[in-house]
């Protein structure tokens, strides 16, 4: 039998926040990225790692947005099964009062 888990709706309020605010502190980066690279016989090289560096970087602060978005979305239903859980309780309770 699994584990019981959990979960405290502001907790993952704030884990959502943080890997939102993640995202768009690496999207503020953006303008920040050289467009030219000027290293002699290397500069295809780095011109290369920089593009690499760049493209995983937006990889990730893609990711980060997504994962923020799911979290959040759990949140949503944790919070719907939550209620719907107290609900069927409060239908039992008033079933077995009336019997």
């Amino acid at each position: 039998m699994p584990p019981d888990i959990e979960v405290d709706l502001d907790d993952l309020v704030t884990i959502a926040d943080g890997l939102g605010s993640a995202a768009t502190s690496l999207e503020a980066l953006a303008p920040g990225v050289p467009t030219g690279t000027v290293a002699g016989p290397m500069t295809a090289v780095i011109s290369s790692m920089l593009s690499q560096i760049v493209t995983s970087t937006g990889n990730v602060q893609i990711s980060l947005e997504a994962s923020a978005a799911n979290v959040e979305l759990a949140r949503m239903y944790y919070q719907r099964a939550d209620a719907e859980a107290g609900a069927s309780f409060d239908v039992m309770a008033e079933a077995v009062g009336e019997s």
